[in-house]
């Protein structure tokens, strides 16, 4: 997969671990993501020792630190007492995506995951990965960007909290390390934001400055959003996917169902169909049409053989195959060949 070559919006359902640990919910959640028309599916991998210290992990457990999703989760309802319970109980290992990869190819839908170390990127290629996402957590981290290249996998990138200093840095190792099969994917790391902070304006800026395909990770509820960056003509879209969005666990609230996710693939196909070119196309149907419903000269009387026309000889009525409105000019005070009787589209045949 080259991502400068993408035809059309490649959707790409974020299960992350949506799947809750469950290796047969993950498998049911990748044909359902398939079933919707989703291109992808994408899953995440960490454990606690790789993403976290042990105090901040302790600190996570007391409720020290607050992050969005974590301070809504419902602990009680899987007897889970803490963060580190949940992450232990819901995060992939190595047999489940080695499944889940599998699987994929199997039914024909692409398989991407995020790895947090190069450990982890390494194991996505030994796997077969089609791609590899990496977090908004590391746009500023060139070192495992640096590690996700020597895979040689295509590779996404949020930029999420990432200034405009910071993607600049992220672009130029890319093209540093000769790197093209990348993109940039604009995001907001809040779950979800406020629509006056979405900001898809800047995602014209990223295809401003930069060559390489821009897309959209998206974290706002519903499906309005994605759509309305597939109509700035982005390619790529991620969404977060669940299938049901009450269900316990990290991400389920800010999720796709199955009902949003088929009207983001349908009608975002939809909405790229639509884009055309940035110039005015008339199209065969149209110029068709144009003839129907644009209106010719047309006598409003009958008029004899040599009459000398004048303005007050003729109307504007349909159809369009005669002489113009921006054409009179080519007609008014010549005479006309023969008697020409009322209502008849004018040519310039009609004339001496």
């Amino acid at each position: 997969m080259i991502f400068k070559e993408l035809k059309g919006p490649y959707i790409i359902a974020e299960i992350g671990c949506n799947h809750n640990g469950d290796t047969e919910l993950g498998l049911k959640m990748i044909r359902a993501a398939k079933d919707c028309g989703a291109d992808a599916v994408k899953f995440q991998y960490f454990t606690k020792d790789n993403l976290f210290t042990k105090k901040y992990m302790s600190d996570l457990d007391k409720g020290n630190v607050v992050i969005e999703n974590i301070d809504k989760w419902e602990t009680k309802e899987l007897d889970l007492q803490g963060v580190s319970e949940q992450i232990d109980e819901f995060i992939n290992d190595k047999e489940q995506l080695i499944i889940f990869q599998k699987y994929s190819k199997r039914i024909g839908i692409d398989f991407g995951c995020t790895p947090v170390d190069s450990e982890g990127a390494m194991f996505l290629k030994e796997i077969g990965s089609d791609f590899i996402k990496l977090a908004s957590m590391d746009a500023d981290n060139l070192e495992m960007i640096d590690s996700a290249i020597n895979t040689d996998l295509p590779i996404l990138i949020s930029t999420g909290m990432a200034d405009l200093q910071e993607i600049d840095a992220v672009y130029n190792l890319f093209k540093g390390r000769g790197f093209d099969n990348f993109s940039l994917l604009h995001a907001v790391s809040i779950y979800p934001p406020r629509d006056e902070i979405v900001n898809l304006n800047f995602i014209d800026t990223l295809n401003y400055l930069y060559d390489c395909e821009i897309g959209y990770s998206d974290h706002t509820l519903g499906f309005e959003v994605p759509l309305a960056a597939i109509g700035k003509g982005v390619k790529i879209i991620e969404k977060h996917f669940t299938l049901d969005k009450e269900m316990f666990g990290w991400d389920h609230k800010v999720s796709a169902d199955e009902q949003d996710l088929r009207i983001i693939c349908k009608g975002g196909k939809k909405v790229y169909r639509t884009l055309g070119e940035k110039y005015k196309i008339l199209s065969p149907e149209e110029l068709k049409k144009r003839e129907k419903f644009r209106r010719s000269a047309t006598l409003c009387k009958t008029l004899e053989k040599g009459h000398i026309l004048t303005r007050d000889d003729f109307v504007f009525k349909r159809p369009g195959t005669g002489i113009k409105p921006g054409e009179i000019e080519f007609i008014l005070g010549r005479k006309l060949k023969t008697i020409t009787e009322q209502d008849k589209t004018l040519m310039l045949s009609d004339f001496e």
